[in-house]
């Protein structure tokens, strides 16, 4: 049985004519038999047999009075009238604001890459350089750090004076230089500065940079836990005390800023020497004194709850120096790697390399292993 609604006019005899009581619809019976018309002057039988179901149902969409639509067909570009652009399953990649510059001064805070793995060892050290200013020591530092496998190694004394505060610039193949800009002294030369050398890796993964002093820096990058390097380069013995203190003061505050959890290490120059506090310390040291930075570098690693991680590990004296004086020949060990102590146990190594030794700096190479 087939019912079918029929919108036609008829008159209340049947016929077909000036209506007397007009019927809006009218229901039709459909039989077996094609010659069997329920009501005269509806479609006849045999039209409505010969029309098959889906044919019916593609009537129904195509219909005026069906309220079903198709569905959008998506093209590309400006083709047949519509404003679709390709579909971008990545997500939005660029900045939304026109016309910038793609440089590596921008600095993505939402940045997902990370760069500590629970399975890789990551390699972070700092070596004194005694300037990269010209092109030539800037290269040969860019190509030794390249070899040495390290993933970001923390630079003082570069010399380099620039109007910004924070410099970034792409050097070699992949690998990014940071540094915030030298001062001058009264003879107008160039002196100090502190700043890092990153693989692309590493540089892909930063998510801040802060230049806290002209001698300390501080970058972070992404990753759980949030790793942050404070890279230092602390007053000589024969700089003033206040400015020794200075310097340390300013150091705490830092460190002090950055939240609890974060993976810290902070690395450099502190130009200080440690020997044994007593008989009941079980660090290996250089030294059999300890100056004045170095009084105060212990003031500052008891306060802010870090551990010397040059002193943690027994090593042939041979590898333990890291500066070998011009003049006298004097070895001392005088660049640290600290961290912070609820992250000791991920510091599997320190140790003191020659691989600069091309540089032209009387600084070694201080690495530090962490997994």
């Amino acid at each position: 049985m087939m019912v079918m609604w029929v919108n036609q006019d008829v008159t209340d005899s049947g016929t077909m004519g000036a209506p007397s009581v007009i019927l809006p619809f009218y229901l039709l019976y459909v039989g077996t038999s094609t010659d069997e018309v329920a009501i005269k002057g509806a479609i006849p039988v045999a039209q409505v047999a010969h029309v098959s179901h889906s044919q019916q149902k593609r009537n129904m969409m195509n219909s005026s009075y069906s309220t079903r639509v198709s569905a959008p067909t998506f093209v590309s570009g400006r083709e047949g009238g519509n404003d679709f652009t390709n579909l971008n399953p990545n997500g939005r990649l660029v900045n939304d604001e026109p016309n910038q510059p793609e440089t590596p001064n921008s600095i993505n805070e939402n940045n997902k890459k990370s760069l500590f793995s629970c399975t890789d060892i990551t390699w972070v050290g700092t070596l004194n350089t005694r300037t990269i200013r010209t092109a030539q020591r800037k290269l040969e530092m860019v190509h030794l750090f390249e070899k040495s496998g390290a993933e970001i190694v923390g630079i003082q004394e570069h010399r380099i004076v620039h109007e910004e505060p924070v410099k970034v610039e792409r050097v070699g193949k992949s690998s990014y230089l940071i540094t915030s800009s030298a001062t001058r002294n009264r003879a107008q030369a160039a002196v100090g500065g502190v700043g890092f050398i990153l693989t692309s890796k590493a540089f892909d993964a930063t998510t801040e940079i802060t230049p806290v002093t002209e001698r300390i820096l501080k970058i972070s990058l992404n990753g759980n836990p949030k790793p942050t390097f404070v890279c230092v380069y602390g007053p000589t013995e024969a700089d003033s005390v206040e400015a020794a203190e200075k310097f340390h003061t300013d150091l705490r505050c830092a460190v002090s800023q950055i939240p609890a959890h974060n993976f810290l290490e902070v690395i450099g120059d502190f130009n200080a020497h440690l020997s044994k506090r007593d008989e009941n310390d079980f660090g290996w040291y250089f030294h059999e004194r300890t100056n004045r930075n170095g009084e105060l570098l212990r003031d500052t690693a008891l306060e802010c709850n870090l551990e010397i991680t040059n002193t943690r590990f027994r090593k042939k004296r041979g590898k333990m120096w890291t500066h070998l004086s011009d003049g006298t020949l004097n070895k001392s060990q005088i660049d640290f790697i600290l961290v912070r102590k609820k992250w000791r146990n991920s510091v599997k190594n320190t140790e003191v390399y020659s691989f600069f030794s091309t540089l032209g700096t009387d600084h070694r190479l201080v690495l530090s292993k962490i997994k």
